[in-house]
């Protein structure tokens, strides 16, 4: 069963220390780090997205953060890609459409999918119950991602990371542009990949509106993490 293990991992800006944790997170969970500071908790976030994989593209380039301790991945099932990511920018291609998005965050983690691919829904059924879980609407799904809103854009980059069925995925605010019942469609999907077997790692600046399960890491107000 896959772990996110943090060995006395904290994060700090100059002296000041904004995050500490060390403990172990299971597969099933989903995680929301909040605080006050949203630049804060994408810090936090891109510094835990770095110990995980130091190639992966950050989730914040303009983030300064000083980071000690470890966070690692164990026991991630034999094909499963180990990572997938949402930045706040979304990182679409604005000549693509909505779904060619998702296809190509599939394709890019190919050589990791082969033998999960088994036995499992082919890639289009994939694309389709992603966006179908975030509530993207059909009829925009042919639509070039220059063309959508800014709530519509979200949901596809979130759709993208989701269908990579990743043992840990990181997402940096994934409602923050959208309206409360989309907002909860989306908290829903969270919910539905974390039962699939993987952990969902969530950064928010409030923490209204998470799952009610949520492990939730707070950002403490004098610079010290807190568990609530």
């Amino acid at each position: 069963m896959t772990a996110l293990v943090f060995e006395r991992f904290t994060v700090g800006f100059g002296d000041r220390e904004v995050f500490a944790v060390d403990g172990r997170v299971d597969a099933g969970a989903v995680v929301v780090v909040t605080g006050e500071d949203g630049a804060e908790v994408s810090a936090v976030l891109s510094a835990v997205v770095a110990a995980l994989d130091p190639d992966a593209p950050p989730l914040d380039r303009s983030a300064r953060a000083r980071s000690t301790g470890s966070v690692r991945i164990e026991d991630l099932a034999a094909g499963r890609p180990p990572l997938a990511l949402l930045t706040r920018d979304h990182d679409l291609l604005g000549a693509l459409t909505a779904t060619e998005n998702v296809a190509l965050g599939l394709l890019a983690h190919a050589p990791s999918r082969r033998r999960a691919e088994r036995g499992r829904p082919d890639r289009d059924d994939r694309i389709t119950e992603a966006l179908d879980a975030v509530g993207v609407p059909p009829a925009v799904r042919t639509n070039l991602a220059e063309q959508l809103s800014g709530g519509q854009q979200q949901r596809v980059a979130l759709a993208r990371a989701l269908a990579v069925d990743a043992g840990v995925t990181v997402l940096d605010d994934p409602t923050s542009e959208l309206d409360p019942a989309s907002g909860v469609v989306v908290l829903h999907a969270l919910e539905a990949a974390a039962d699939r077997g993987g952990i969902v790692v969530v950064g928010r600046s409030s923490d209204d509106e998470v799952p009610t399960s949520a492990i939730l890491l707070r950002i403490g107000h004098r610079g010290r993490h807190a568990p609530v």
